[in-house]
């Protein structure tokens, strides 16, 4: 039973390379979506950072002033 033409090697590789540069193309903004969702989760943390920071500093009865006077103490 026959098949069809069969394809020459310059084909078969002219192929594989469009199916690379295809995945490259998805793997590169897949990238991109995970760069962008990291900073997101960065943010997020250092605001849940700062957010604790202030709770604690309510507790104290801290000023930011007086944060910063016994940093620079023990620094």
């Amino acid at each position: 039973m026959a098949r069809g033409v069969r394809k020459s090697q310059k084909e078969k590789l002219e192929e594989k390379l469009a199916g690379v540069d295809e995945a490259i193309v998805q793997y590169t903004d897949c990238l991109e979506r995970l760069k962008e969702e990291k900073k997101e989760i960065e943010e997020m943390l250092e605001r849940l950072e700062i957010a604790e920071l202030s709770a604690i500093l309510k507790e104290k009865h801290l000023s930011v002033n007086e944060l910063k006077a016994m940093v620079n103490q023990a620094g």
